[in-house]
């Protein structure tokens, strides 16, 4: 291991700067993936150790300069997106001036949901949703980097921790890299989605796409390649989703995130704008999807500037962006299912293990929405 294992968040910084590839990303019992020295291959060159965000005494955390609240003017653009579409805006903008973006996909189709590059507006349908898993950045850093070092715009959006890692792997700043943090509230692993799908009796390999948010909200959909709905189902019918909102499942680094505060580590910070008071100018329904869009840097301050008037954009309060968004202010706290998840996954498999996490509290709540819907 690079760092403790608990600490690592599997940001693959240490597997893209080993310059003899002697380290492997393999998986534990609960599938999360964590870094492996080929000691056969490792030069003892120590660069893992130097990149390693976790093993840093200090980070360039920045307080957000402003607040805002945004979503795009495009009733089609805002509908797909979920959060507002603040994610989106962003991406076009940077693609309209010969940029490059790099985000996670939610296509299980590429047989893993992992960072893909792209340089043309047609692939753009590539990443955008919510993707509430852990995807793999792989090899993607060295793809920035050569993209960073050809004089290429380049826009990366990622979770906190893997901005970070990539920000650690580049070793100085880059003007003309803009980086986005998602307020994330923490990740499951690959494998533990996988296992919902077989559970919900579809075989993983005949799923391309994976959607979490539609203009149904919280809504889990399985579509095949031709866009054939193989699944649909709310949040609370399905135990991955159910547990991923409760933060029962994620990695064990999450329940000691670093970047769960309002100081950040990127240029700008999105999410979603949940209690966004009704005085503002442009509340209408959070339903339709709002993003918070937090400027960390002037670089950032400068994007969300060219990019407004696409948007109906409002300021508001850093404090009341902050307020409803949990992890803004603190981590994840650790619940009894989490302890029974940990407990039973590796013994009993997926299955018998959501049982087991299932409270009787629960199981009223679960019964009481399904007669509720049928009435």
């Amino acid at each position: 291991m690079i760092c403790e294992k608990e600490k690592c968040t599997g940001c693959f910084g240490c597997f893209n700067i080993c310059p003899k590839n002697a380290i492997e990303m393999c998986k534990d019992e609960y599938g999360n993936v964590f870094p492996q020295i080929v000691k056969e291959k490792c030069i003892n060159c120590g660069l893992c150790k130097k990149v390693c965000p976790q093993l840093k005494e200090k980070l360039d955390f920045k307080k957000p300069i402003k607040a805002f609240a945004m979503y795009n003017k495009e009733p089609n653009k805002r509908k797909e997106s979920t959060s507002g579409g603040a994610a989106t805006t962003f991406y076009e903008y940077i693609l309209n001036n010969k940029g490059i973006i790099y985000g996670a996909s939610n296509l299980f189709g590429l047989n893993e949901f992992k960072f893909i590059r792209i340089d043309n507006k047609l692939d753009l349908y590539k990443v955008k949703g919510s993707k509430y898993v852990h995807c793999y950045i792989n090899n993607t850093m060295k793809q920035v980097k050569e993209d960073l070092l050809a004089d290429k715009k380049v826009l990366f959006i990622g979770t906190p921790c893997q901005v970070s890692g990539l920000k650690s792997f580049l070793m100085k700043d880059y003007q003309n890299l803009i980086t986005i943090d998602i307020i994330c509230h923490g990740v499951p692993s690959q494998k533990l989605l996988f296992d919902e799908i077989s559970n919900q009796g579809i075989d993983y390999r005949d799923v391309y796409y994976v959607s979490f948010r539609d203009d149904k909200l919280f809504n889990f959909k399985l579509l095949d390649n031709n866009r054939k709905i193989l699944l649909e189902k709310k949040s609370y019918n399905v135990d991955y989703y159910n547990h991923f909102l409760k933060g029962d499942i994620y990695r064990e680094n999450c329940y000691d995130c670093k970047y769960a505060k309002r100081e950040r580590i990127s240029d700008i910070t999105i999410g979603d704008f949940w209690g966004l008071d009704k005085n503002s100018k442009i509340y209408d329904d959070e339903k339709k999807g709002i993003s918070v869009v937090l400027p960390n840097t002037q670089k950032g301050l400068d994007l969300i500037k060219s990019i407004s008037s696409e948007c109906n954009i409002e300021e508001r309060t850093i404090d009341e962006a902050c307020k409803t968004n949990g992890q803004l202010n603190r981590p994840m706290k650790k619940s009894k299912e989490y302890n029974t998840y940990r407990k039973y996954y590796p013994k009993l498999g997926y299955r018998k293990t959501m049982k087991k996490m299932l409270s009787i509290k629960s199981k009223v709540k679960k019964i009481l929405k399904r007669i509720l819907k049928k009435v």
